[in-house]
């Protein structure tokens, strides 16, 4: 599949002004485990947000609930299926630990939590465009990575030419980013009129992984 293939995303009416989405694909990474400085920087953040947040109720936090806004317009509960962002901001919080999957999934998780913004990272070789953004239907269903199969009737849904493959609550195992991954397409869901820092993220992610930007847009 060539680059510059995610350069247009159709977002469904029923979604238009739910959220901003940030798009940054890039290709040339190298997909390694996290150093020691990206595992600090993940923990340092999970540690710094437990005690900011400890005595809040989640629900009360704006981000939060902003982004449970999406689901919302989607019809589904966001305190039954979590956003993802808000699913590590719960882990930090009782300190059960945050997960170390690899130098890309692990950095891309430290914005998730320092943003609340949920996200998702998906193996672009993976994938085949048109990419559209809707809500689930009915009998539509993925395995999750860490999770059992989902049915995905009314999540908001990352949809390719093959089916769904993402979501703001939890990603498919179809277009994880594993170490063989060279070229990643990265999708932050952003309250809406937020401006998504694409260019601090994609520095980021080069500094740590390499590689060269290929797309990078908000919409």
């Amino acid at each position: 599949m060539a680059a510059m293939a995610f350069e247009s995303i159709v977002i469904d009416p029923e979604l238009q002004g739910a959220a901003e989405l940030g798009i940054l694909e890039i290709d040339g990474v190298r997909v390694q485990e996290s150093s020691t400085e990206l595992k600090q920087m993940l923990n340092g953040l999970a540690g710094e947000y437990a005690a900011k947040y400890q005595d809040v109720p989640t629900g009360q936090i704006p981000a939060v609930r902003a982004i449970r806004g999406i689901f919302h317009k989607s019809g589904v509960d966001p305190t039954r299926y979590r956003p993802s962002s808000e699913s590590l901001l719960r882990r930090a919080v009782k300190s059960k630990g945050l997960y170390f999957i690899n130098s890309a999934v692990d950095l891309v998780n430290y914005f998730s939590l320092r943003m609340l913004f949920p996200m998702g990272l998906y193996d672009a070789s993976r994938l085949e465009p048109p990419i559209a953004w809707r809500i689930g239907q009915e009998g539509e269903s993925y395995e999750g990575i860490g999770r059992d199969r989902l049915n995905l009737a009314h999540f908001p849904l990352l949809v390719d030419a093959e089916g769904p493959f993402g979501s703001p609550i939890s990603d498919s195992m179809r277009t994880r980013v594993t170490e063989e991954c060279r070229r990643i397409l990265w999708i932050t869901f952003a309250p809406p009129g937020t401006a998504i820092p694409l260019d601090q993220f994609a520095d980021t992610m080069i500094r740590f992984n390499g590689g060269l930007v290929e797309v990078m847009y908000q919409c």
